[in-house]
């Protein structure tokens, strides 16, 4: 089952992102909470540079709202950058396994007795000697 997870933007200069960074895993679901009184637009920072702004989501926060639901499908870094404020950062990390704890381990159903032999008792016919 997959986890979700906030991410809020704070009201500061520049504004904050958190958690930052954010361990998750692929397949969870991802929201931004936009709590300051300015747009925002988060978007992957590419091997370039460039800020890629439709690829969490496909258009602003306005203020006081949340993103659409970005799901990543592969492991590895997310640098992401508001393509509004270019000094506000942040990043993800997906892991292949759930980045969550783990789940206690459950123990493992007892195993089954081996059958054994039922012991018979044979009484020994006494012959007696008359």
């Amino acid at each position: 089952m997959p986890f979700q997870w906030l991410i809020k933007i704070g009201k500061s200069a520049p504004a904050t992102f958190s958690p930052n960074p954010l361990n998750a895993a692929v397949g969870d679901e991802i929201v931004w909470s936009n709590n300051d009184s300015q747009p925002h637009w988060p978007g992957l920072v590419q091997s370039n540079g460039q800020i890629n702004t439709t690829f969490f989501m496909p258009n602003q926060i306005a203020p006081n709202s949340t993103s659409t639901t970005f799901i990543p499908s592969a492991a590895g870094p997310l640098p992401y950058r508001c393509s509004l404020h270019p000094n506000e950062s942040g990043a993800i990390q997906v892991s292949a396994v759930g980045a969550q704890a783990t789940p206690p381990a459950r123990k493992a159903a007892p195993k089954a007795k081996p059958k054994t032999k039922a012991k018979t008792r044979t009484k020994a016919k006494k012959k007696s000697k008359k």
